[in-house]
């Protein structure tokens, strides 16, 4: 057998560790479990083995192949080295690529692949960090929304409004999704981002719609086969992030009842009740309980991903 190229070995080694259609959720669940058993706590940012999603697995052997590329190109190495042999170059890649100006987000794509790619993470700080001033999704007319018609696709505004639900979820709702407890409807969201399952109420004000068009859907069928490629699925989601949350600060009976749908909150190294942001421009003050339920319904365990992508 011929020697295998750096690309053959990124591609052998992230085959490797897939693990596609797994639950990621469950998978982090377990190590956590395996850290508390031992008597340590799971620090943040611990990552998982395995690579759960075919997109997250393309995404990263694309990245990969970016980086063995830049090494054959930038550091003379032969496209036949050993993968190890390169990894000493993942640091300085990520800097340069930091120089170039790329989007946070994507740096952090690259570095996390980088370091499934070698089981370890990559010793590499990013410089610029991320404020809300950076969060834009959604937050301003886009040209795809001219061609979107809230009226004429007045059902599927309103699902998306009213469950919070992110566009691949949307596209796998049926009838069988929805429940009714303790005179509050609810959606169940399964394999949703992460294969994390999760539950979410429903606002009361899209009820009504909501349930004619599950009335007029069949069984086991899909509530929508196509999502309109001009809908603006996440700004509908950050409209319903802010709408619950006024709802549970100002209702403590539904907060009561939406709080039974989850775990208890657990941030033991938080001291106090009360949420601050840190951002002196625009500052943010809420009840960490109030927040948290936000967050599950959104399917986000961090309070402030909640708060900087939807609340402010």
């Amino acid at each position: 057998m011929g020697r295998k190229t750096l690309n053959n070995q990124v591609q052998h080694a992230l085959t490797q560790k897939a693990k596609i259609g797994e639950s990621r959720h469950k998978a982090k669940e377990e190590l956590r479990q395996e850290y508390a058993d031992k008597g340590e706590k799971m620090n943040f940012g611990v990552a998982v083995d395995g690579i759960h999603s075919i997109k997250t697995y393309d995404v990263y052997k694309g990245h990969c192949e970016r980086f063995t590329a830049w090494c054959i190109e930038n550091k003379g190495v032969n496209k036949y080295a050993k993968l190890e042999s390169i990894k000493q170059y993942a640091p300085e890649y990520l800097k340069e690529r930091e120089a170039q100006g790329l989007s946070l987000y994507t740096l952090k794509a690259e570095r996390a692949a980088l370091g499934k790619l070698y089981g370890e993470q990559i010793p590499y700080k990013f410089e610029k960090a991320r404020t809300y001033k950076d969060v834009t999704r959604s937050r301003g007319a886009a040209k795809r929304d001219a061609h979107f018609s809230e009226e004429k696709n007045a059902p599927l505004v309103a699902l998306c409004r009213g469950t919070g639900g992110r566009r691949e979820d949307i596209s796998k709702l049926t009838k069988e999704c929805f429940f009714i407890k303790d005179g509050n409807m609810f959606v169940r969201f399964e394999q949703s981002k992460g294969g994390r399952d999760r539950i979410a109420p429903v606002l009361k004000n899209y009820q009504e719609q909501i349930k004619e068009l599950l009335d007029k859907t069949e069984n086991n069928k899909l509530l929508f086969d196509v999502i309109h490629n001009g809908c603006d699925v996440h700004g509908y989601r950050r409209e319903y992030a802010q709408e619950l949350y006024k709802t549970v600060c100002n209702d403590e009976k539904l907060k009561a009842e939406y709080s039974k749908q989850y775990a208890p909150r657990n941030e033991p190294n938080i001291k106090g009740s009360v949420y601050r942001s840190h951002e002196k421009e625009r500052p943010f003050v809420g009840e960490r309980d109030n927040i948290y339920i936000v967050s599950q319904a959104l399917g986000h365990n961090r309070l402030d991903v909640s708060v900087n992508h939807y609340l402010k």
